[in-house]
This record gives structure tokens, sequence and C-alpha cells, in this order.
């Protein structure tokens, strides 16, 4: 049995933030520099674990500055703002022996939930798999893919809270 559990960083223990920061890291998709202080920031951290507590997925929202937002933006050559946007999805990770179970797909809409009024960014890497679980949460390409400085390009992906209002 899985159970997920949704926290601000400050309720957090520094054993629980740093297992969520070497899962993370694990997941390979992003800059270790200054990652702990930007997961002590974001605004919800996801944490997904086994039945014997082991952390084994994980995600987040955050409220990241204007400056990366701008460049983001700007990378993929986006047709709106990014000021329209002001919270990214990211850090969704599953533990390799986890994969294939559609365990992104619960997070992503558990931490949607919690900001189901905002319009919301992402970017992840270009993949089939994951642009069909990103439609399937409500997510569409905007702009067109750009590098990550890693080697693979990323898209991004827009959320727009407008349509999920009733």
């Amino acid at each position: 049995m899985l159970r997920s559990s949704i926290f601000l960083p400050s309720d957090c223990t520094a054993q629980a933030l740093a297992d969520f920061e070497k899962l993370v890291v694990e997941g390979g998709a992003v800059n270790s520099e200054g990652l702990g202080q930007r997961i002590r920031n974001a605004s919800r951290l996801l944490f997904l674990c086994a039945s014997d507590d082991h952390l084994i997925g994980a995600g987040a929202l955050k409220h990241p500055r204007p400056e990366y937002r701008n460049k983001v933006f700007a990378d993929a050559r986006a047709t709106v703002s990014a000021d329209e946007y002001p919270v990214e999805l990211g850090w969704v990770v599953v533990a390799k022996s986890y994969q294939g179970r559609r365990l992104s797909t619960r997070i992503v809409s558990e931490l949607l939930a919690f900001a189901k009024d905002e319009n919301i960014f992402a970017t992840t890497r270009t993949d089939e798999r994951v642009l069909s679980f990103a439609f399937d949460c409500g997510f569409k390409i905007n702009g067109k893919p750009f590098s990550s400085g890693n080697g693979y390009d990323l898209v991004l992906y827009l959320r727009n809270a407008r349509d999920y209002l009733q």
C-alpha cells in the first residue's frame, strides 16, 4: 500500500527533506547546486511512501523567482507572459523500481489539487510517455522545445486555471 502526504517544507523534518532531495537528485533531471534551499523554498512537497515508509516518489509546487520563470518562457519562445504562470510543478520523480505504474500521474494530480485556482507551468524532457501524462493532467505544450543545457531538450507545459474553474 502506497501512502502520499503533502507538507509545507517548514513542517518537514531535516531527514524528510534530505530524503526528498536525494530522490530528486537520483531522478537526474535537476541541477543539484542549491537544491536543498530550493526545496525549503517550495510551497508544497509531496512524499509518496511505500508501506515500510521508504520514499519512492516525490513532487513539488514552487513559486520560482521571476528571473528563472522569464528565462524558461523566453527559452521556450512561449506565446504568453511568464507573469501569468506564477506556480511551477516540478521535481516529479518516482524511484526506478516503482516506475511504470502511473505513479507520476498520481503525484501530479494530488499536487494540482493544492493549486487548482492558479496557472501552473512545468518543464520536462521531450518524451512520448510524458506528453501523454501531461495532457491527461490538463497541461498543453506552449512554445518550442529548448535545450536543457544537459544534453536533452525540454518542453514547456502550461495549465490554465480558467479551464478548471466552474
